[in-house]
C-alpha cells in the first residue's frame, strides 16, 4: 500500500510540493479526454480543469493513474445555477435536489483511471476507490450531496451505488448519455468488499492533503443498511 498515495491539491492555488502532480494531472486528462470528445465532436475546454476546486489524485511511486475533480455549487445563487455545468440539471431535476433539503453541492467530473490499472487487469477497482474517496470529500468538506453525470456506457451508476449513490435521472452532455448520480451526506455506504474498505481507509489516513477545506469533524458515521 505505500506506494500508492492519495493526494488533494487546488488546481488555482499551487504550492511547491503541487505544481508538478498538477502538471501531471492535466497532461493525463488532456490525453484522454481530446480523444474520448474527439469522438463525438465535441472540443476539450481548459477551462473544465482550472475551475475545479479540488482535483484528487492517485499515485504509484509518484506516477498519476487515477484522477477525479471536483467543484462546489450553491442551488441558492442565480450565478452559479447559470454556470455550464449546472445547465445539465432542468427545473425539475433542481426541484428534486431541493425537497429533499440539498443547497450545497460537490459536483465529480472527470473520473479516470490509466488503462493499466483498470479492473481487468488490477486485483482492485481503482474508480470504486475513487468515488469512496471522494464521499468522504464531501462530507469533511460540509457539502450536502455529492453529484456527478457519469456516462451511461461506462456503468459509474454501479460502481457508485456501492458507495450509496441514487439515480436522479438521465441528460445528455458532452454529447454521450449521462446519468445523475446522487449521495446526500449522512447516506454514504462504506464499500462491502472488506479489501476495498481497508485501503479506501489506509488511503485516507495517509492522504496528502493541499487544501484547506476538510474537516474531519464533519465525516457522518454510516447508516447500516436494512436486510
Amino acid at each position: 500500500m505505500e506506494r500508492f498515495q492519495y493526494h488533494l491539491f487546488n488546481p488555482r492555488a499551487l504550492t511547491a510540493d503541487t505544481v508538478q502532480l498538477s502538471n501531471d494531472v492535466y497532461d493525463l486528462w488532456k490525453t484522454v479526454y481530446k480523444d474520448v470528445l474527439g469522438k463525438v465532436g465535441e472540443p476539450l475546454n481548459p477551462d473544465d480543469f482550472h475551475r475545479c476546486d479540488v482535483i484528487v489524485a492517485l499515485t504509484d511511486n509518484n506516477k498519476v493513474f487515477g484522477f477525479h475533480m471536483y467543484s462546489a455549487f450553491d442551488l441558492r445563487s442565480d450565478a452559479l445555477r447559470d454556470h455550464h455545468y449546472m445547465k445539465a440539471f432542468d427545473d425539475l431535476i433542481i426541484r428534486k435536489f431541493q425537497q429533499r433539503g440539498i443547497n450545497t453541492m460537490m459536483s465529480m467530473e472527470y473520473l479516470t483511471v490509466s488503462p493499466e490499472y483498470r479492473s481487468r487487469s488490477s486485483e482492485v477497482n481503482w474508480s470504486e476507490i475513487i468515488i469512496a474517496l471522494g464521499s468522504k470529500v464531501m462530507e469533511a468538506g460540509g457539502w450536502d450531496c455529492l453529484v456527478g453525470t457519469a456516462r451511461r456506457d461506462l456503468n459509474v451508476r454501479r460502481k457508485s451505488a456501492k458507495s450509496g449513490a441514487n439515480y436522479f435521472g438521465s441528460v445528455i452532455k458532452m454529447n454521450y448519455e449521462c446519468e445523475i448520480l446522487m449521495t446526500k451526506y449522512g447516506e454514504v455506504q462504506p464499500l462491502s468488499d472488506p479489501k476495498h474498505a481497508e485501503l479506501v481507509e489506509a488511503l485516507w489516513a495517509a492522504k496528502a492533503n493541499h487544501t484547506q477545506i476538510l474537516d474531519e469533524n464533519r465525516i457522518a458515521v454510516p447508516l447500516k443498511k436494512v436486510a
